[in-house]
């Protein structure tokens, strides 16, 4: 009968040490940060093509250019920068996404937004998009 108490035990606590790994391993912190970020900034997400009004004609003529890239670990982002600064579009990617590390990068943020952890525009750029992904790497 003790053993079987001993047993129970040694299972619930292994249980629970599992399930804080679960939770503590999963933990990406980055695409609130940065979305609490773009909010405070007034910032908003764009969901859908129409929220991306002001890149369409580079996306769809292929000219968007890559101002930078970052990557967190789980969550990676990019961020293009229009003609001039007239633009600039920060979009994060992780696993659970498509990737954005690749040449089309733009065409794959322009035809899905809303399945990215964030995808954002600022019109024009002054710097804000940018600031907050800086503030994410430390």
């Amino acid at each position: 009968m003790k053993w079987a108490f001993a047993f129970l035990a040694v299972a619930i606590i292994a249980s629970f040490g599992t399930a804080i790994y679960i939770v503590l391993g999963n933990r990406d912190p980055v695409p609130n940060e940065i979305s609490a970020c773009v909010k405070k900034a007034g910032l908003a997400e764009a969901r859908s093509q129409d929220a991306l009004s002001a890149v369409r004609a580079d996306i769809v003529a292929g000219g968007l250019k890559v101002a930078q890239r970052w990557d967190w670990g789980k969550t990676r982002g990019v961020l293009f920068q229009g003609p001039a600064r007239s633009y600039a579009l920060l979009a994060l990617w992780n696993a659970d996404s498509a990737s954005l590390a690749n040449a089309d990068a733009g065409k794959k943020v322009y035809s899905a937004p809303g399945a990215l952890p964030l995808v954002s525009v600022e019109v024009p750029d002054n710097g804000v998009l940018r600031s907050c992904a800086q503030r994410a790497s430390g």
